[in-house]
């Protein structure tokens, strides 16, 4: 815990991989959310429009690759930084849980919604109760 006075300063971190663009790239924060039908991946993009985001699935690997949609001044010059700028990468592994061909995406205010329906024998389904007299 920070004493008095002191500010806690949390960067993201940079991605350890070697990439093909240049400039830095972070992975960004995500949260996973389960329902009955899908999996929801909701991943943090501040400062990138949908125009900026690619979102790939090669086999079993959804990647999502990000870039700013606007690119600092130049002519400022930082004296107190807590983010720096960059693109975003990360990578899941899908499992045969996932219903490949209908995952989709939607981009709103910075942040990117994954949709990743559920493959049919791994939803819940309701059994039909008969009477069994006749």
């Amino acid at each position: 815990m920070a004493n008095q006075g002191e500010i806690e300063v949390r960067e993201k971190e940079a991605v350890k991989q070697e990439g093909t663009r240049a400039g830095l790239s972070f992975r960004p924060d995500v949260d996973i959310v389960e329902s009955a039908e899908e999996y929801l991946v909701c991943a943090d993009l501040p400062g990138v429009d949908e125009g900026g985001v690619s979102v790939e699935l090669h086999e079993d690997e959804l990647s999502i690759d990000a870039r700013l949609s606007v690119e600092p001044e130049s002519a400022w010059r930082p004296l107190h930084r807590e983010y720096r700028l960059g693109g975003y990468q990360r990578r899941f592994r899908l499992s045969d849980r996932i219903d490949a061909e209908r995952i989709s995406a939607e981009m709103r205010d910075g942040v990117l919604t994954l949709h990743l329906p559920k493959a049919a024998r791994h939803r819940p389904r309701q059994i039909e109760v008969r009477s069994g007299g006749g």
